[in-house]
């Protein structure tokens, strides 16, 4: 896979404009694109975490890519803290539109979370040169 996109994603929180994460994008033609969000330590509105079924949308829709998609959740290391990975799946693709902190958005169907550890996260984005490559077996076990 290679990645297409890596930038900083700005959008509105709960109640305000000023949230921002960063946003990777792998894709390969016949391979279900895999998308890297990161909270940035210096994001002061609603994290990625309350925000991930918005920011799924958002990001699906702003670079017209296909779904079912592999969405993965970074919390990098920042001031002693250890960083994390969460693997999230949504209910589902479908965009629907609801009214959030009084604007109208879309959003794709409830999150839920699973913890990944760095060999896992690994295990699906080895990098090879400048490019990612897709490992069907694990590393070592977590």
């Amino acid at each position: 896979m290679n990645m297409t996109h890596d930038y900083m994603h700005h959008y509105r929180g709960y109640w305000s404009d000023g949230g921002k994460c960063r946003i990777r994008i792998y894709r390969e033609d016949g391979q279900a694109p895999v998308v890297v969000c990161s909270q940035l330590p210096d994001n002061d509105n609603t994290s990625v975490t309350n925000m991930a079924e918005y920011l799924a949308a958002e990001v699906v829709e702003e670079h017209s890519l296909p779904t079912p998609l592999t969405w993965i959740e970074h919390y990098p290391e920042h001031e002693g803290e250890i960083g994390e990975y969460s693997l999230v799946r949504f209910s589902s693709w479908e965009l629907e539109e609801v009214c959030l902190g009084g604007v109208c958005r879309y959003r794709v169907g409830s999150p839920r979370w699973s913890p990944l550890c760095r060999e896992e996260v690994d295990a699906l984005t080895i990098r090879v040169g400048d490019q990612l490559t897709l490992l069907t077996t694990r590393k070592k076990p977590c």
